[in-house]
């Protein structure tokens, strides 16, 4: 349903993976083989992966990286996510990442207590890309106009008609 609605009205898609099986590649391959533009797939949850030749291999079809969850510690630490954006941007590949949190103000599988959330993951929070991730990168050599380009121009694209 999604390839065919995305083929008739163009609309972009976001796909959750699982990066620890490499889930991302198996998108990737159906939706070319069905003819799917993938420049409007964002493979989601490409940034709890730091490999890189993983990364690079779905970037290079044109498909944009989902460089979410940052301050889901447990899943990649932020540390290790802004290395493995810094490595990407330093090889080319700003034009390919999105940065995002994946946050929300509720989630039900963990119950309507917030303090749950910020015990499991205290930087999963909506200012932690604005005060902690963005001043990181910048330390790893990410430049204004790369972190321009991923929080500014390639949404802008994904979703351009």
């Amino acid at each position: 349903a999604v390839i065919g609605t995305h083929r008739e009205t163009g609309a972009p898609i976001t796909v959750h993976t699982d990066s620890a099986s490499q889930a991302g590649r198996g998108v990737v391959d159906l939706f070319t083989k069905e003819g799917v533009d993938l420049s409007k797939v964002v493979i989601g949850h490409a940034g709890d992966s730091n490999d890189l030749d993983y990364l690079k291999s779905m970037a290079d079809t044109g498909a944009i990286l989902g460089m979410d969850r940052f301050g889901l510690d447990t899943a990649n630490s932020t540390a290790d996510r802004v290395a493995t954006v810094a490595a990407l941007c330093e090889q080319g590949y700003a034009d390919r990442m999105v940065l995002s949190h994946d946050t929300s103000c509720y989630i039900d599988w963990l119950g309507p207590d917030p303090s749950v959330v910020s015990a499991l993951a205290p930087n999963w929070v909506y200012t932690h890309i604005s005060d902690d991730v963005l001043p990181a990168m910048l330390e790893k050599g990410v430049t204004q106009a790369q972190i321009d380009q991923m929080l500014v121009e390639n949404p802008r694209r994904y979703f351009a008609g």
